[in-house]
């Protein structure tokens, strides 16, 4: 693979801003200044002495989700939240705080061909799933999906990149 000069410098400027200066390649340890939290956004502010001696800083912005709950008794919930009953994920449509779960005030969301669905974690995924099938299922707890492959679940948390990993995309 062939790279022309300027995309080289470009790259390799980029990495010296981020994987070096951060010490991601040298093991500067990096720690959280601090986080604000505003109108659903979390900013995190991360703080290291780069390789000049310098402190340097670098903000991550990181939205709020939509929580998903596991439903209980007597709890009260609003129009819209989230939540799972019995294996199943449901949206509130009418607010309520039931003793039992009552399906008129909730509408299930989920795949009628069980092609995907949702669960509070991952020892609750089925295993009675043929090399045939083909599932998505979402877990809470892991916060991530799981996809059934024909014969084993697969989380698909994302994946690390490594220190040759990246020297490999500035070599041939």
């Amino acid at each position: 693979m062939a790279i022309d000069v300027v995309t080289y410098a470009a790259a390799r400027k980029y990495t010296d801003k981020t994987a070096i200066g951060l010490g991601g390649l040298k093991g500067a340890p990096a720690v959280v200044k601090n986080i604000v939290h505003k109108d659903g956004i979390n900013t995190v502010t991360f703080e290291w002495t780069g390789t000049d001696g310098t402190k340097e800083t670098r903000d991550m912005v990181v939205y709020d989700g939509t929580p998903i709950y596991v439903w209980e008794s007597g709890n009260t919930y609003e129009y819209g939240d989230l939540v799972i009953y019995a294996s199943a994920f449901y949206r509130c449509i009418v607010k309520n705080s039931d003793s039992t779960f009552d399906d008129t005030k909730w509408n299930e969301i989920g795949s009628p061909d069980g092609n995907y669905d949702i669960v509070a974690d991952n020892t609750l995924l089925p295993t009675r799933f043929t090399a045939a099938d083909r599932k998505m299922y979402y877990s809470i707890a892991d916060s991530c999906f799981w996809l059934w492959n024909g014969v084993e679940w697969q989380d698909q948390h994302p994946k690390t990149i490594t220190e040759a990993q990246i020297r490999a995309l500035f070599t041939n």
